[in-house]
Order: C-alpha cells, then sequence, then structure tokens
C-alpha cells in the first residue's frame, strides 16, 4: 500500500512493490512551493548572518547563487519594464535582466537583515495548474509584521520559482513597473538603464 497526495488528498493505492519503487523514485525531488521558498530563505539568511571568515565577496556569491534559482528573473524583469519590454532588442533585454536582477537582489536581501531567522512565518499555500501562491508574514527586529505572498509557478524539473511578491498586497513587479514607466515617460529608457547600472556597481553584482 502507498499513499499518494493529490490536489490536497491523500489517497491509498494498492500498488507492486516495483511500481512503488519507480513512483518513490520519480518523486522524490518533487517538492512543494512552500518547502522550496522556506528553504531558499534560510539558506540566504544563513549567508547574510553569518560571522564567519568567508570574504563579503564570497557570501555575495553565495547567495546571489541562491537567488538566482529561487527567483524567476526573465519574468520578473519583463512584468517589471511592462508596454517598453516589446520595444527591446534581445540584447536590450539580456542586459535589463541583468540589472533588474541586481537592483531586486539589493532590495530583498535588505529585507531578509532586517527580520530574525524563527521569525519567518509560512501560513500556507494555494496551487492552481502550474502556478502557486505561497502566504508568509515576517516579524522585523523592531517588532513590526509583515505579510509577504510569494507568487511562483513551476517549471522544468518540477522547480518552483517566484516571478513576483505581494507586500501588505502590493505587488514589488507591479511596483518597480511604475516606477520605470515612470523614468521612461520623463526621460528616456536609456536613462533608465544608465540609473540601473549605477545602482548595479553600488551593489558590486557581477
Amino acid at each position: 500500500m502507498v499513499t499518494m497526495k493529490a490536489s490536497g488528498v491523500f489517497l491509498a493505492v494498492a500498488t507492486p512493490l516495483v511500481l512503488v519503487s519507480l513512483f518513490e523514485a520519480s518523486t522524490a525531488v518533487a517538492i512543494g512551493p512552500t518547502d522550496q521558498i522556506r528553504g531558499h530563505i534560510d539558506e540566504m539568511y544563513r549567508l547574510v548572518s553569518n560571522a564567519s571568515e568567508r570574504s563579503a565577496s564570497d557570501k555575495q556569491m553565495a547567495v546571489r547563487k541562491v537567488a538566482d534559482r529561487m527567483f524567476d528573473w526573465p519574468e520578473m524583469a519583463k512584468g517589471a519594464l511592462g508596454k517598453h519590454w516589446q520595444e527591446r532588442t534581445p540584447s536590450e533585454r539580456d542586459e535589463f535582466i541583468g540589472l533588474f536582477a541586481s537592483v531586486f537582489e539589493r532590495a530583498y536581501l535588505s529585507k531578509i537583515q532586517l527580520a530574525d531567522a524563527e521569525h519567518f512565518t509560512y501560513l500556507g499555500e494555494a496551487i492552481e495548474g502550474e502556478q502557486a501562491r505561497v502566504r508568509t508574514t515576517v516579524t522585523a527586529k523592531n517588532g513590526s509584521v509583515i505579510t509577504v505572498d510569494y507568487r511562483t509557478r513551476v517549471g522544468e524539473g518540477g522547480s518552483w520559482r517566484v516571478y513576483d511578491l505581494d507586500t501588505e498586497g502590493i505587488s514589488l513587479v507591479g511596483n518597480y513597473r511604475t516606477q520605470f514607466n515612470s523614468i521612461i515617460a520623463r526621460s528616456s529608457y536609456a536613462d533608465l538603464v544608465k540609473r540601473l547600472k549605477a545602482a548595479k556597481e553600488s551593489h558590486g553584482r557581477g
């Protein structure tokens, strides 16, 4: 007898031993969105909070690798640029993805550092097809509680990657889109890129 989970309901199914082995092997890496988000956040928190002898650049590189696994940078960058995305060439899009990743990563990690590890609370998840929302709260060191919902979608290998965050009900990608659109409207896309490059240099993302 083997127990399988389908649509939140556990079903008991009689299965030959050989099929049980195949089933367990094929689903061993199938981790739900909440567990994946929790794993990434815990790993990043340990890296940014660990007072080890590891150099700042090594820490930054390690954190970056986790962030690159956690976030769907192309989708987030596309959403943040909005209607201006279609006007960009492939090379401009690639450049913008890297610049956006740097800015977003820096802002996100600044929030991670303001909280205590035990104050990340996971409230549940809602899965609809290939997308899922993971609901969380973060208690900062000053005692304030912030609600953060991670919007994720499943990709190759069953990995859930974040394409937006709702903080206190506000889409962070949407917030960036408003800012970026304002800069382009007042000045130009080239000016936006210039500002993002300056922010990237101050962060030191390679």
